[in-house]
């Protein structure tokens, strides 16, 4: 800005500044928004410079502003003849597949970035980038916190007691766990580097964790009540014994005398334990 004259005596070459080239027409042959065959025509607004000048008159002298041309938005040059697919935009909506590579170790709400597969610039323009919102489905077994995966193994009481081996499901298929003998309600078995890869590192896993639940029957056999009993006989302390019915012994004297009992005892706990076992499949 400045007093009197303003920018009259401004340099005009600074405003000569050079157009703006077309950008290259690509594979689409509605890249540039015109016909096929048709040329673009000098902008008639600018003169082909692609910026046009502005002067008003202020209190403080005369005040010019250089701007792009709303014409051909700087680009000098107008279409003549508009291709009728794109309407002169330079770009039609079509449907596109493509394949993503899923990283492992995503979670749910993670945003992918795919570079180039966003929309196309107008007129022959790059295009942008493509951004794929991720919603993973989490199967009603397994639970997921963070990079470890929690999960719930059923086993009955008497595998609870002798220990056992079940087939369980993974991310990665089925698999074994064992479980030791005297594994309590609650207790928690892991199986190492089972669980989730971290997105950033993926040589680092996490665990798959088991809670084990514990089934006690509500109704048990007859036959399996007995071994029970049995058992809770040795855990008291006791011998399990099968009734003896006592049987008169006649001397010479005609005096009865005592029967006679085994003071052996029967099988340990862990035979009744066994028995049990295989009573119960």
């Amino acid at each position: 800005m400045g007093g009197g004259g303003g920018f009259s005596g401004m340099d005009q070459s600074a405003f000569r500044t050079r157009r703006r080239s077309t950008a290259a027409q690509g594979e689409d042959i509605s890249g540039s928004g015109s016909k096929v065959g048709s040329k673009a025509k000098i902008c008639s607004t600018c003169g082909g410079r692609g910026q046009v000048m502005r002067t008003e008159q202020t209190p403080f002298g005369l005040f010019s502003q250089v701007s792009s041309c709303p014409t051909c938005v700087g680009e000098g040059e107008v279409i003549s003849e508009y291709c009728r697919k794109c309407s002169g935009e330079g770009r039609v909506r079509v449907r596109k597949e493509i394949k993503v590579k899923i990283p492992p170790g995503v979670s749910k709400g993670s945003t992918l970035r795919v570079r180039g597969e966003g929309d196309a610039g107008p007129k022959g323009g790059p295009p942008g980038d493509l951004f794929v919102c991720l919603d993973v489905e989490e199967p009603s077994d397994i639970k997921r916190d963070g990079i470890n995966l929690y999960s719930t193994v059923s086993i009955s009481y008497i595998e609870a007691i002798l220990g056992t081996v079940e087939k369980v499901r993974t991310v990665e298929g089925s698999s074994e766990l064992r479980i030791p003998p005297g594994t309590q309600p609650g207790d928690v078995l892991v199986l190492a580097k089972q669980g989730v890869p971290s997105l950033n590192r993926p040589s680092i896993r996490g665990d798959h964790l088991f809670t084990v639940k514990v089934s006690i029957p509500k109704r048990i056999s007859g036959r399996e009540k007995e071994l029970l009993e049995e058992l809770a006989s040795l855990k008291n302390g006791g011998f399990a014994r099968a009734p003896v019915k006592p049987k008169p012994v006649h001397k010479e004297n005609g005096s009865r005398a005592a029967p006679e009992v085994s003071d052996q005892p029967d099988d340990g706990e862990g035979d009744w334990l066994k028995k049990l076992s295989d009573f119960a499949g």
